[in-house]
């Protein structure tokens, strides 16, 4: 594998924006928090089950993220299970009891998140 060699100059540059950055920053507000205790918006959220394996055992989490605003998400674990198949069924109830939306009408676009994979 080769080592990473960053150039002198882009070292430079990027020491001094560190440097910087205390001037350019301000210090966040208690407003700009306020969407975690503010739900009004989780009326109108699409619901999405997550099934990972954590410890030996398959935790259910719920996302709850806002179809026209879908960097406003709340992430839950629900409940473990030391089964995969009995993880995903709960995962599918729990998800349809959870929305709001029982049809499932409300989606979130992976694309409205603007991620670069390359």
């Amino acid at each position: 594998m080769k080592n990473f060699h960053l150039g002198d100059e882009a070292y430079n540059q990027l020491l001094n924006l560190l440097n910087n950055q205390h001037f350019t920053e301000k210090p966040g507000m208690p407003s700009d928090m306020e969407f975690l205790s503010d739900d009004w918006w989780l009326r109108d959220t699409a619901v999405i089950e997550n099934v990972v394996k954590r410890e030996g055992m398959w935790e259910i989490h719920l996302v709850f993220a806002h179809y026209q605003e879908p960097h406003k998400l709340i992430k839950r674990v629900i409940s473990r299970h030391a089964c995969q198949k009995k993880a995903i069924l709960s995962a599918t109830y729990m998800r349809r009891l959870a929305a709001k939306d029982q049809r499932g009408t409300l989606k979130v676009n992976i694309d409205d998140f603007r991620i670069c994979s390359s």
